[in-house]
C-alpha cells in the first residue's frame, strides 16, 4: 500500500515514542504517502500533542539519538544517525487542534510499527493553507489520489 521504509533509528524511536505513551501524528508528505499518494518525501514530519522533553529525550536516547529543545529562534529537533530526516512540527497551517486531527487520524502499521497518520484530506488542507510553492506543486496529484481512493472505496461498498 505504500512505499515508506523506516532506518532502524526511526523504527526505534517511534517504538520508544509509542511505549512511551507520546500523542504523535505523522503528517506532511510522510502521511500522504502512507495513505495512498504517489510521490516522494525527503523527511518524516511527526506533530505532537505536546513537547516533552524528557519524554522526547529518552526516546530519542532508546533510538541511539538525541533530543534539543531548541534556542532563540532554533526550533526543537531530532538528531543522530538514522534520525537526520525525522522533523517536529510546531505548527500546522490550515488545520484544526491537536486534539482534534488526532482524533481524526488513521491508524496503520509502518515498518512494524503501529502509527497514527493525519487522513490524506487533512494533509490536502494543510497543504492549501500553507501557500508554499513545493506545497502548491503537489495539490493536483494529492487532489487526484483522493478522488481515485473516494472512487474506489465506493466501488467496495
Amino acid at each position: 500500500m505504500f512505499d515508506i521504509v523506516l532506518t532502524s533509528a526511526e523504527r526505534a524511536l517511534l517504538e520508544a515514542l509509542n511505549a512511551l505513551g507520546v500523542q504523535y501524528l505523522i503528517v506532511g508528505m510522510g502521511a500522504a504517502l502512507i495513505e495512498g499518494a504517489p510521490g516522494t518525501t525527503q523527511d518524516l514530519d511527526l506533530w505532537f500533542g505536546r513537547i516533552d522533553g524528557e519524554q522526547l529525550t529518552e526516546a530519542a536516547r532508546r533510538a541511539g539519538g538525541l533530543y534539543t529543545s531548541g534556542f532563540g529562534l532554533q526550533p526543537p529537533a531530532l538528531g543522530g544517525e538514522g534520525l537526520d530526516r525525522v522533523d517536529i512540527v510546531l505548527t500546522a497551517s490550515g488545520l484544526e487542534s491537536f486534539e482534534r486531527e488526532f482524533m481524526r487520524g488513521r491508524e496503520y502499521v509502518l515498518d512494524g510499527v503501529p502509527v497514527k497518520v493525519l487522513p490524506l484530506e487533512r494533509v490536502i488542507a494543510s497543504k492549501r493553507a500553507a501557500k508554499r510553492p513545493k506545497d502548491t506543486a503537489q495539490l493536483p496529484m494529492l487532489e487526484a489520489t483522493l478522488e481515485a481512493l473516494r472512487t474506489q472505496r465506493r466501488r467496495e461498498t
